[in-house]
Formats: C-alpha cells, sequence, structure tokens
C-alpha cells in the first residue's frame, strides 16, 4: 500500500517541476525579446530614428511581453509555494491565465511578424547590412516570444489536465 503511494506521488512531483520549468523558460524567453525590441533602433537616410513604440505592431508586443513576464514570474512563485507545500491551489486561475496570455503572447508575435515583413518589404530596395541586422533582430525576437507562446500553450494544456481532478 505504501509503494503505491510512492508511485502515484512521484508524477504529481514530476509534473510540478516540469510546470515550474515551463514557467522559468517562459520568462526567459519574454525577457531577451523585450531587451531586444526596446535596444532595436533604426535610422534612416535622413538621420530619423524609428523605435518599437513608433510602429504599433511593435508596441502590442512589448505590451504582451510585458504583461507575459509579470504573469510568468507570478506563477513561478505560485509554482514554487506549491512545490513546499504540496498543494493544488487555484486551478482555474492557473487555466484561465494560461489560456488568456498564450493568446495575448500569439497575437503578440503575429503582430511582430506582421511588421517585420511589412517594413521589410516597405524598405526593400533599400535593404543595407544595416537594415538587414535590424530586421534579423526584429525575427527573432518574434521568434523567441512566438517560443514562449508554445511554452505558455503547453502549460495551458498541462493547466487543462488538473481541472477534471479538482472539479
Amino acid at each position: 500500500m505504501e509503494s503505491q503511494r510512492q508511485v502515484s506521488v512521484l508524477p504529481k512531483k514530476t509534473s510540478r517541476f516540469a510546470i515550474l520549468g515551463l514557467r522559468v523558460l517562459t520568462t526567459i524567453l519574454l525577457v531577451v525579446p523585450l531587451v531586444i525590441v526596446v535596444s532595436n533602433v533604426l535610422s534612416d537616410r535622413r538621420d530619423k530614428k524609428y523605435h518599437f513604440y513608433d510602429f504599433v505592431p511593435y508596441r502590442y508586443m512589448a505590451a504582451s511581453i510585458v504583461i507575459g513576464i509579470a504573469y510568468s514570474v507570478f506563477q513561478t512563485g505560485v509554482a514554487v509555494v506549491r512545490l513546499r507545500r504540496e498543494n493544488h491551489g487555484n486551478i482555474l486561475l492557473d487555466f484561465y491565465g494560461d489560456k488568456v496570455i498564450s493568446t495575448l503572447l500569439a497575437t503578440g508575435s503575429v503582430a511582430g511578424f506582421v511588421m517585420t515583413a511589412q517594413l521589410q518589404k516597405q524598405w526593400g530596395e533599400a535593404v543595407s547590412d544595416y537594415y538587414h541586422k535590424y530586421f534579423k533582430r526584429s525575427y527573432a525576437a518574434d521568434g523567441l516570444v512566438f517560443l514562449a507562446f508554445v511554452c505558455t500553450f503547453i502549460l495551458s494544456v498541462l493547466s487543462s489536465y488538473a481541472l477534471p481532478k479538482k472539479f
């Protein structure tokens, strides 16, 4: 009887560590693109500088990243507390929060991809190494936000598995 309890507890503990790892990975995958987006500045031939806040899709992407970081850091703290106390906590907050944040990150990533492609098309003839460097950084940030979305989507699936057990 005692060995059966250990077998049933081990997957819970393992899944909690996996959830904690995914939350930390999501936070890292969101901090890096935020740094890239904020530091990526483009100057044109007239020495006019373009920042992320000059383009609405990049602003949306930056806002979704900041909200995603806040949620991910919060949920990482909650996951650590749950590991220590060995309780489930508020499963509905995890379920709905993960769904909302994954949708927000997906739309933020797509907005970044579309804006970068549009700028690349608009400035297509004038593409030099400097523009190419700007576009590579932008695509890298967009891709990292997309990977953060994938992690959050996996977390939302994992949180949906916990619902039938609780309710």
